[in-house]
């Protein structure tokens, strides 16, 4: 009930498929994105919180295929540290948890330092399950402020009746 329908047609999502023990090359996974076949793969093994995140930040991996050009990387990167770099792929890092983290220098969760496209995706995430928590992080983090902004001004692109949490 957050998503209309004019929003999802926007994005290019068709099916949602709902799995449990869902594993992917091997590890086990909250969720993948199916590009192609417009269809975000969610695993329901989880508890609430952690399934709602699960499902927007799946579904933010559909959103940034389809608009690249607003939800560009080199950008992204910019916001960080400059000493910072992302791994080459979410799975060539070993950071995977979930957990909010309390000073993250402009990241939400260790997952979110793996690659920019995992970044944002969480942010959007926290955004959609709780927006009073990441935003009061983001008082007194600039940079994941900018992120947040970054996030918000471009889905208004794609539909300016958007309404995050």
């Amino acid at each position: 009930d957050k998503y209309t329908s004019d929003f999802l047609n926007k994005i290019n999502l068709k099916y949602i498929v709902l799995c449990e023990n869902l594993y992917v090359s091997g590890m086990g996974a909250g969720g993948i994105p199916n590009h192609k076949m417009k269809t975000i793969i969610i695993n329901t093994n989880f508890d609430e919180y952690i399934l709602g995140r699960i499902i927007h930040h799946e579904l933010f991996h559909i959103v940034n295929e389809n608009y690249k050009t607003y939800f560009n990387k080199n950008i992204w990167t910019k916001f960080n540290n400059s000493k910072f770099n992302y791994a080459e792929c979410s799975t060539c890092t070993d950071k995977l948890d979930l957990s909010l983290l309390n000073n993250g220098d402009g990241f939400i969760t260790e997952y979110s330092m793996s690659t920019a496209s995992e970044d944002m995706a969480e942010v959007f995430s926290i955004l959609m399950v709780d927006k009073q928590k990441i935003q009061d992080k983001a008082l007194k983090d600039p940079i994941l402020n900018k992120k947040i902004l970054f996030i918000k001004k471009n889905i208004l692109k794609i539909d300016e009746n958007f309404k995050f949490n």
